[in-house]
């Protein structure tokens, strides 16, 4: 039998550590590192999508799941359709205490609902939604505009970093995820720094193999691949 498609964060580290003939005291630090490279594939190369029904509040704020770092799309379930989101940066996304409760001070434009500049005469403006969005990252919440109190559906980047279970990776990022360690390696490990500009091209050699990899393969691929390292979350 072949070898499996998917991988350990783990196992990556310690296959790491055995080809090396490096000492496994370090395999926490290794595997920190290893997260890092996986954030980056997961937010620039290799999407890790989750798709989640997500808890819209009375005052029409989403709260962001924890492990969400890219946002992909927000949809509204209409007559059996996903009817999507649009985005509008000119809803207000403060909030005012009011007896120690958030709430939304209209005086403010807090809450207050997008008005689409948009008319029925000659050359009048098209393509306007009833749904809006805009996402404030620092807060990590999406203010809505057109719904409150109500269930929709969020895809969005998952770091891929599971916290409470095994975090698995496709083998072959394992060369990607290799020359990284290799090449962070260079800034702790005494005498290895004259190294570290050329394990930074080794990495970034085989960072391009992989995208390479990655472009070529077709969606159905990706699909399949995708749902292969994905499970269900519970609703939020």
């Amino acid at each position: 039998m072949a070898t499996p498609a998917l991988i350990s964060v783990n196992e990556a580290v310690s296959r790491y550590l055995l080809k090396y003939k490096l000492s496994t005291e370090d395999a926490f630090i290794y595997t920190e590192h290893a997260c890092d490279v996986l954030r980056e594939l997961h937010l620039y190369d290799l999407p890790n999508l989750v798709t989640e029904k997500v808890t819209v509040n009375a005052l029409g704020i989403i709260e962001m799941p924890t492990d969400m770092i890219g946002f992909n799309g927000l949809y509204k379930f209409v007559d059996g359709y996903k009817w999507q989101f649009t985005q509008n940066d000119n809803i207000v996304t403060t909030t005012t205490i009011t007896g120690g409760a958030e709430t939304q001070d209209d005086d403010y434009g807090e809450g207050e609902a997008v008005k689409d500049p948009k008319t029925d005469m000659y050359g009048g403006v098209g393509a306007v939604n009833d749904y809006y969005y805009k996402i404030d990252w620092k807060a990590r919440r999406i203010f809505l505009d057109g719904t409150t109190s109500d269930t929709i559906m969020l895809e969005y980047v998952t770091s891929g970093i599971e916290l409470t279970g095994t975090t698995y990776v496709p083998v072959m990022t394992l060369p990607v995820i290799d020359a990284y360690l290799k090449w962070r390696e260079s800034y702790w490990v005494p005498g290895q720094e004259r190294y570290a500009e050329t394990r930074e091209r080794s990495y970034q050699n085989a960072l391009f193999k992989v995208r390479n990899l990655i472009n070529s393969m077709s969606y159905d691929q990706w699909h399949d691949l995708f749902l292969s390292i994905t499970t269900q979350v519970p609703q939020r």
